[in-house]
């Protein structure tokens, strides 16, 4: 029984962090290759059944720059492949959207006279606007015109993205991965857990020389106490580190670099652990998450140098890298047996006791109206 409240507790905190949960009024979630967009002020929101977000955060998530021309009030936003820039003027029903590839045939045809981008104008059905001092503009028109699929998700009322170079599942098994393990499957009230995290496809002749994770815990039942930079069960001494256990709702965010690789972790295992207290002896959920902060980026990220080269670093986020969100269980320890008490004399039998007045039944409530549909993305 235990372990099937484990798995339903397991179930409910995997939602929360990385599946789509019913958003509060007007603003519907937004995930970009499964990964939640966390907004800094101002949502997404749903302006005449279409879905507008900030002109940053979702399209940066998708590898795309964005810039602001707060005089002419345009925002151009430039695919992370160079192939297509997009523009977009505020109150402006109409956007424009460059073939910059078109612009090297151009000029070939034309001898070098001509190098200027092809280009297309789209009339939008909601023009961009501006909203809460933030610049919104439409989710699904631009994401489509940067070749990525969008589906509105009416039941869970969000919206998934999935860019055309989403990793597929065949390349994900052999990206690197992040994935947690624990120290112990139980723990008592008072008691600490290791919760560590571990990559997995680490690319050969590097070193970790930077770690950075956020993990969910359920802040009722465990205390955060430390974290640490490690190389399989030793801590790392003198790298530089800092954790914050209250980085976003029930979330705790670890950021450790390293640039000794005579210490580093050079192949698959732990690389960072991060110490929890029992409060109360019950069950425990971690996860990692895989979400995007339009402020911070990526929740969690990955850095490798040269073990040869001192200047070849290369970090890993998003697209390539991937995080296994799978939630990791520490139960609570069974209390000690207690004694089977002893038989009691059985009582005598009393006489049966007079049938009570069976209860009139209640009247059956009315239906309720149906729903309204959800608006479309």
């Amino acid at each position: 029984m235990k372990k099937v409240v484990s798995l339903i507790a397991a179930a409910a905190m995997f939602a929360a962090v990385s599946g789509a949960a019913i958003a509060a009024d007007n603003n519907p979630a937004v995930y970009v290759n499964n990964a939640k967009i966390f907004f800094d002020d101002q949502e997404a929101t749903i302006v005449d059944d279409r879905t507008l977000v900030p002109a940053r955060g979702v399209f940066e998530a998708m590898g795309a720059k964005v810039d602001w021309d707060g005089e002419a009030r345009v925002v151009t936003i430039e695919t992370g492949d160079g192939t297509t820039a997009i523009k977009l003027t505020i109150d402006n029903d109409n956007m424009v959207v460059y073939d910059i590839m078109s612009m090297f045939a151009n000029a070939l045809s034309s001898g070098g006279a001509s190098a200027k981008a092809d280009q297309k104008t789209i009339e939008l059905d909601v023009a961009p606007q501006i909203i809460n001092d933030r610049t919104m503009i439409p989710l699904r028109a631009i994401s489509e015109a940067m070749d990525a699929t969008v589906e509105w998700n009416g039941e869970a009322y969000c919206v998934d993205i999935r860019t055309k170079d989403a990793p597929t599942e065949e390349k994900k098994e052999t990206m690197p991965t992040y994935f947690l393990t624990t120290s112990a499957d139980t723990v008592a009230e008072g008691e600490t857990v290791d919760v560590y995290v571990n990559i997995k496809n680490t690319p050969s002749d590097v070193y970790v020389s930077n770690v950075e994770a956020v993990v969910s815990y359920d802040k009722d039942n465990f205390e955060f106490v430390s974290s640490a930079m490690i190389n399989g069960d030793a801590e790392i001494d003198g790298v530089t580190g800092i954790d914050n256990p209250d980085f976003n709702d029930n979330f705790v965010k670890a950021v450790y670099v390293n640039i000794n690789k005579d210490t580093a972790v050079t192949s698959d295992g732990r690389v960072l652990k991060l110490t929890f207290k029992s409060i109360n002896g019950k069950d425990g959920v971690f996860a990692l998450s895989d979400s995007y902060n339009s402020v911070n980026g990526y929740n969690v990220k990955f850095g490798t140098t040269s073990l040869t080269e001192a200047e070849n670093v290369n970090k890993y986020f998003g697209n390539t890298l991937n995080i296994d969100t799978t939630p990791v269980i520490v139960n609570a320890a069974d209390a000690e047996a207690t004694a089977e008490p002893e038989a009691t004399t059985v009582p005598e039998a009393t006489e049966a006791p007079e049938a009570t007045t069976e209860p009139k039944a209640t009247t059956a409530p009315e239906a309720t109206a149906e729903p309204k549909a959800a608006p479309e993305a």
